[in-house]
């Protein structure tokens, strides 16, 4: 069973903000660059254009369950950063789960056997 692994390293953060792909959405932006591990790594940013710090947190606590539903089908060996929106706000669980899906498969990093899911 895969862990979900957390980007923590400032340098890690960086190296995805100026040295990375990018696929955006009105609701989140994805961020992703090769890591060389046998693992992908995950960092969620949602800054204060989002709102208050209890929105914050419940936007990066809903991403995270999202990435834990779909870590089987996720391809090992990136880095991606998802960063929220203001719009991300006012979404529910699905439609953050909608959209994630969608930006990762834009981006070829869900493995193809499992998007018919």
């Amino acid at each position: 069973m895969a862990t979900l692994e957390m980007i923590r390293s400032r340098l890690d953060f960086a190296a995805l903000q100026t040295d990375a792909r990018s696929r955006p959405d009105p609701m989140l932006v994805l961020r992703y660059r090769r890591n060389g591990l046998d693992r992908t790594r995950f960092g969620i940013s949602a800054g204060r254009r989002t709102g208050t710090a209890v929105v914050r947190n419940t936007i990066r606590r809903r991403l995270r369950r999202v990435i834990v539903s779909l870590l089987e089908r996720i391809n090992p060996g990136w880095d991606v950063l998802i960063i929220a929106r203001p719009a991300a706000a006012q979404a529910s669980q699905a439609d953050l789960a909608t959209v994630f899906v969608r930006l990762m498969n834009r981006a070829g990093l869900l493995t193809s056997e499992s998007v018919a899911r």
